[in-house]
C-alpha cells in the first residue's frame, strides 16, 4: 500500500518515458534518505546509550546509505539533461559515475568501523542490553527488509543499476543488523562481550558491499556485454520486417539506461532497388527508436538470388558446419558465377584461441575439392558489444 501511494503522489505516467523514470528514480531515492536519515537517528541513540559499538557501527552504515541515495538522486537528475554541443549522446551514463562514487564512500567508512571496532575488542566496554533495544532493532530490521524489496520493484520497472545496487545494499544491512541484534541477545543470556567481533562482521559487510559496487560500475563504464536478451530481441524485431533475409553483426553501445545505440548487417535482397532497400531500413531504423528506444544504424549486405552452384555450395557448407562444432556460422554469402568467385563471413565463437588461417585453410580445401570456384572467406569472431 505504501509503495502504491508513493507511485500516485510523486509519479506522473503521462510524461516522456525518461522523465518518467527520473520520477521513479526520485522518488526512490527520496523514501531511502527520509528512511535511513530516522533509522540512523535510531540506532545511533540506542548505541550511545548502551555504549554498542556494533549497534553505533551499523547506524553509521545506515548514514552511508543516505550518501548513496543522495548521489542516486543526483544522478537520475543528471542522466535526463538533454544533449548537448559537449555531449551528444546525452548525461545518461552520469548514473553509473554515481554508483562509482557512492562505492568508494562506502569502503571508507567500512575501513574506519574496522579500525574501531578492532580497537573495541582490545579494550572492552561493558554493552547495557535492554527489551526495548531489541524491539527496536528487530522494527529496523523490518524497515530494511521493505526497503530491499522497494528497491528491487523499482529497479525492474525502470531497468536501474543504482536502484538494484540499493536492494542489494538494502539485503545486507537486514544481514548486518540481525547480527547486532544477536549480539545483543547473547550478552543478555550470557553475559558474554561479543561486540567488538560484531563490529568486525558488520564491517566486512560495509567494505564487501563497496567492493562489489566498484566492480560493477567499473564494468558498466568501461563497457560489458550487453543483455542476451536484448540482442536477441533486436534480432527478433528486425527479421519481422518485409524484406528482410536475416541480419548478423549486432552491436550495442550504451549511453546509459534509456540511451542506448546498435548497429547491424542485415541481409537484403540484391533485387531491391537502391529506393526500396533504403526506404526498408529506414523503417527499420525509426520504428525500433520509437518502440525501444535503441538509436539504430543498419548496414545493408545484398543477397543474389541462388543459383543451381550457389545452393550446392550452401548445402555443403552446412553439412561442414554440422561437423564442426567450433564454427558459429557463415553471413554475407555470393557468388559471382563469371569470375567463378564464392564470398562469405565465417564466424567463430567469441573465446576460440585456435589458429584462424588454419580454419580457413581446412574449409577452402574441403571446397576445392568439389568446385572449380576461388573462396574468399573473411574469418571473424562473434561480437555483440561494446
Amino acid at each position: 500500500m505504501i509503495e502504491r501511494l508513493l507511485i500516485n503522489r510523486f509519479v506522473n505516467k503521462d510524461q516522456e518515458e525518461a522523465k518518467v523514470r527520473e520520477s521513479y528514480g526520485r522518488m526512490s531515492s527520496l523514501t531511502g534518505i527520509i528512511s535511513n536519515i530516522v533509522l540512523f537517528a535510531i540506532k545511533l541513540a540506542l548505541g550511545l546509550i548502551s555504549g554498542s559499538i556494533s549497534l553505533i557501527a551499523d547506524s553509521i552504515n545506515n548514514l552511508s546509505d543516505v550518501g548513496t541515495n543522495v548521489v542516486t538522486l543526483v544522478g537520475f537528475k543528471m542522466s535526463v539533461k538533454p544533449a548537448d554541443k559537449e555531449h551528444p549522446f546525452g548525461h545518461g551514463r552520469t548514473e553509473y559515475i554515481s554508483a562509482f562514487a557512492v562505492s568508494f564512500v562506502i569502503l571508507l567508512l567500512g575501513y574506519e568501523l574496522l579500525k574501531t571496532s578492532f580497537e573495541r575488542i582490545v579494550n572492552p566496554i561493558d554493552v547495557n542490553v535492554n527489551l526495548i533495544s531489541g524491539i527496536v532493532i528487530l522494527l529496523t530490521i523490518g524497515v530494511k527488509v521493505w526497503l530491499a524489496g522497494f528497491y528491487m520493484r523499482m529497479s525492474k520497472k525502470i531497468n536501474s543499476q543504482a536502484l538494484e545496487a540499493a536492494s542489494i545494499d538494502s539485503r545486507n544491512d537486514v544481514l548486518a543488523t540481525s547480527t547486532v541484534l544477536l549480539s545483543f541477545l547473547i550478552t543478555w543470556a550470557s553475559g558474554l562481550n561479543i561486540d567488538g567481533f560484531i563490529g568486525l562482521l558488520v564491517a566486512g559487510f560495509i567494505i564487501y558491499n563497496g567492493i562489489q559496487f566498484v566492480r560493477e560500475a567499473m564494468d558498466t563504464l568501461i563497457g560489458v556485454q550487453p543483455d542476451g536478451q536484448l540482442i536477441e530481441d533486436i534480432h527478433d524485431y528486425i527479421e519481422n520486417f518485409d524484406g528482410v533475409i536475416s541480419l548478423h553483426d549486432v552491436i550495442v553501445h550504451d549511453y546509459g539506461p534509456v540511451s542506448k545505440m546498435a548497429s547491424a548487417h542485415v541481409e537484403i535482397s540484391a533485387d531491391f532497388s537502391l529506393v526500396v532497400a533504403h526506404e526498408i531500413v529506414d523503417r527499420i531504423e525509426r520504428d525500433i527508436y520509437e518502440d525501444m528506444g535503441i538509436s539504430l544504424v543498419i548496414h545493408i549486405d545484398p543477397v543474389e538470388d541462388e543459383c543451381e552452384t550457389s545452393s550446392q555450395i550452401k548445402d555443403d557448407l552446412e553439412d561442414y558446419l554440422g561437423d564442426e562444432a567450433q564454427i558459429k556460422g557463415i553471413h554475407d554469402f555470393r557468388i559471382l558465377t563469371k569470375e567463378k568467385v564464392v564470398i562469405f563471413d565465417l564466424f567463430l565463437p567469441e573465446d576460440f584461441h585456435g589458429d584462424i588461417d588454419e580454419v580457413r585453410a581446412k574449409m577452402v580445401q574441403s571446397l576445392k575439392e568439389k568446385y572449380d570456384y576461388k573462396f574468399l572467406i573473411n574469418v571473424r569472431k562473434e561480437k555483440h558489444y561494446i
